[in-house]
């Protein structure tokens, strides 16, 4: 594997407990004191466990980086290629934009229900917000992330190829952050592991090495050196890119064509717990009411992967990078809710009563 060159103050935050380093960056980042994501303060991607500032975080599943060491491209639900000893074609470029609506968890009393269609023979997954079709069961196996790409690329279900490893979008477009071990519809997706799955993008506007996951475990978004051992679903549909136009701004608002979400253009400078981010939204008045906190998935839809602050800057003006909460509740941790990083896009939780920034969507 190969080692990461980026150094991070959560690695030295806890270079005294090895165990948790290891549980997240692998063995190596115990020994070097190096890894690949960066944790705010008081911040956390999962449930309550070792402190950070003063509050107490687990930042990822427990999982050993020396499994696999790799695959012949088979896999539940459908038959593969060796892609040490067949060209599988041109690997379909990361889909950085979401254009379709993004879904809420069907418990979430939030618009645009998560719904699903099952193919007859079971091995496929359509949604039926979003227009992707999933692999249904997926590999036990774990993949570098060049591997995985060329997994989904090799991959046939049902007689079927032109798969890809899907993008952070796509992929936070079926987590469920309103359960937890895993976050994903066990209906639609069963036997998932609570463990991170690769996606295709990368962090264009950091370390090119760095490689977008999502852990399925509680749902959280964040990124990796390419080179451990996650595991992989595959996504077929052609990609997307950003449209022109995609945004039409008018009064104060934006309205995403693609999402059908209005955003509140510009935001308020005073931070709010979470508490009063949903009273402040609730009561806002901009052309016109129905204003609320958007939920996490929502709120990643705005994220622009190739800059920082991570977000249109045209549409968006005078965005901080900063953290900005969403409707979500941390499910096993009703004290913490989400916030989407607007420096590259990454989700951390933090407690209600941190004061945080707020953009209204309705």
């Amino acid at each position: 594997m190969r080692s990461t060159a980026l150094l991070t103050d959560f690695a030295e935050r806890f270079r005294s407990h090895p165990a948790i380093l290891a549980s997240f960056f692998g063995a190596a980042a115990c020994q070097a004191g190096v890894g690949a994501d960066q944790m705010p303060e008081g911040g956390a991607g999962g449930k309550d466990e070792s402190a950070i500032g003063g509050e107490t975080s687990e930042v990822g599943p427990d999982e050993s980086d020396a499994s696999g060491g790799g695959y012949d491209g088979s896999t539940d639900g459908g038959d593969g290629s060796d892609v040490a000893s067949a060209d599988c074609g041109a690997i379909a470029a990361p889909n950085a934009w979401a254009s379709w609506v993004m879904p809420n968890p069907a418990r979430s009393a939030l618009p645009n229900p998560a719904s699903y269609t099952i193919s007859d023979s079971g091995n496929q997954v359509s949604d039926n917000v979003t227009g992707l079709i999933w692999q249904r069961n997926v590999d036990s196996r774990s993949y570098e992330w060049e591997e995985a790409k060329h997994y989904c690329a090799c991959l046939t279900v049902d007689g079927v190829a032109g798969w890809r490893l899907p993008s952070r979008i796509e992929l936070v477009s079926i987590s469920d952050w309103t359960t937890s071990n895993p976050s994903i519809d066990s209906n639609a997706f069963p036997s998932t592991p609570s463990e991170n799955f690769w996606s295709s993008s990368v962090l264009t506007n950091g370390d090119p090495t760095l490689g977008w996951f999502v852990f399925f475990g509680s749902g959280f978004s964040s990124y990796r050196d390419m080179g451990y051992m996650n595991h992989a679903r595959c996504v077929t549909t052609p990609p997307a890119t950003a449209p022109p136009g995609r945004y039409a701004i008018a009064n104060g608002t934006v309205y995403d064509t693609q999402t059908k979400l209005t955003w509140q253009q510009v935001i308020s400078t005073s931070p709010y717990t979470w508490t009063d981010a949903t009273t402040y939204c609730s009561a806002l008045s901009l052309n016109g009411a129905g204003w609320r906190v958007p939920s996490i998935g929502e709120l990643q839809t705005l994220v622009d992967e190739s800059t920082n602050p991570s977000i249109d800057g045209t549409a968006f003006p005078m965005t901080a990078s900063e953290y900005f909460w969403s409707s979500s509740a941390v499910v096993e941790d009703p004290s913490r809710a989400w916030t989407a990083f607007f420096a590259n896009g990454s989700t951390y939780s933090f407690a209600m009563k941190t004061p945080r920034s707020v953009r209204c969507a309705r």
